[in-house]
């Protein structure tokens, strides 16, 4: 099996430095990785170049210097064309050295967006990281911090989370200081604690879940994700003895996400998931007439026993339906 080792420098630094892009070979990219870090000793850009020339010389050990390479690929500042450019990259160095697998070297979150892109191209065997080691003095700590803050406020990429997003928020929080401050903390308040939610889902591998099983759904997966906090809120607050979200709401929530996968899988393929479609029927039974009886405070074994005999019943008769329609549209394209 032949390697490339690759370090992808997605946001174009090198390139934007003056620094000519790709670069093929263990010699080309040592150089290039020691006038890099004599100009800029304090850019991780220049540890993961070295990072990569390490990892070549441990895969070349291994599998023979006959199958493995070292190359740099550089992207653009533009967020929308950094991909491309990594492929059309990517694409000159392949052509010079074809491969079958991609060893994917990176500095960081930033620089790892490229490897859905690269994938297209070659398999990516392994992703490897470097994280640059700092003292602990308050100084190397204060200046280490300023240059993250400067980074985050200067780059288009992270600007939009670090600065547009709080300011958006504070600024809803001092208009609704003229008018109702009440129902501006009410807004401010979801909108951390769904901010809170979506931690909790990255957090526990569920964001990732979603995004692989919906990868091709994009506007599916958001309102999933959406839908998820508003069945959660409810459940909490309906527990609690304080429901913050309408019955209506509720059942709303738990079929938009079917009826939006529905959709856009009819629009990308022309073909009705029929099981969706019976998933979004049963799953509508359960929010609009078994949860809200078993949540409901005052309640008997018999209004529960009524209540599961209609989700039941509603459930059969959505998935008999659903059969039937499957049935005949079959039969009507034979």
């Amino acid at each position: 099996m032949r390697i490339l080792v690759l370090y992808v420098d997605r946001d174009g630094d090198l390139k934007s430095l003056g620094y000519d892009t790709p670069v093929v070979g263990r010699d080309e990219v040592l150089k290039l990785g020691i006038k890099f870090i004599l100009s800029h000793p304090d850019d991780s850009d220049a540890n993961a170049v070295f990072a990569a020339v390490k990892i070549f010389d441990k895969l070349a050990a291994e599998y023979g210097v006959e199958n493995v390479n070292v190359a740099i690929v550089s992207g653009s500042r533009d967020p929308a064309l950094a991909d491309l450019a990594v492929l059309r990259e990517l694409d000159q160095v392949l052509s010079l050295y074809d491969v079958d697998a991609i060893y994917f070297v990176s500095d960081g979150p930033s620089d790892e967006a490229a490897i859905s892109a690269v994938q297209s191209r070659r398999p990516v065997v392994s992703v490897y990281r470097v994280v640059v080691k700092q003292a602990r003095g308050v100084e190397e700590t204060v200046t280490l911090f300023k240059h993250y803050v400067n980074k985050a406020v200067k780059e288009p990429e992270y600007r939009r989370y670090v600065v547009g997003i709080p300011a958006f928020l504070i600024f809803i929080f001092m208009f609704g200081g003229i008018f109702n401050i009440e129902a501006i903390r009410f807004f401010i308040s979801i909108s951390l604690l769904f901010i809170v939610f979506f931690i909790m889902l990255y957090g526990f591998g569920i964001y990732d879940f979603l995004k692989e099983v919906l990868r091709k759904f994009e506007f599916t997966f958001i309102i999933t994700v959406v839908s998820l906090f508003i069945i959660v809120l409810y459940l909490i607050t309906t527990i609690g003895g304080q429901s913050l979200v309408p019955e209506y709401v509720l059942v709303t929530a738990s079929i938009l996400p079917y009826v939006s996968y529905i959709i856009e899988s009819y629009i990308s393929t022309k073909k009705i998931r029929y099981g969706a479609l019976a998933a979004g029927g049963i799953t509508f039974s359960f929010f609009n007439f078994l949860l809200p009886t078993l949540l409901k405070q005052n309640r008997d074994v018999f209004e529960i026993l009524v209540a599961a005999a209609i989700f039941i019943t509603f459930s059969l008769a959505v998935s008999i339906t659903v059969y039937l329609l499957r049935k005949i549209f079959k039969s009507e394209r034979v």
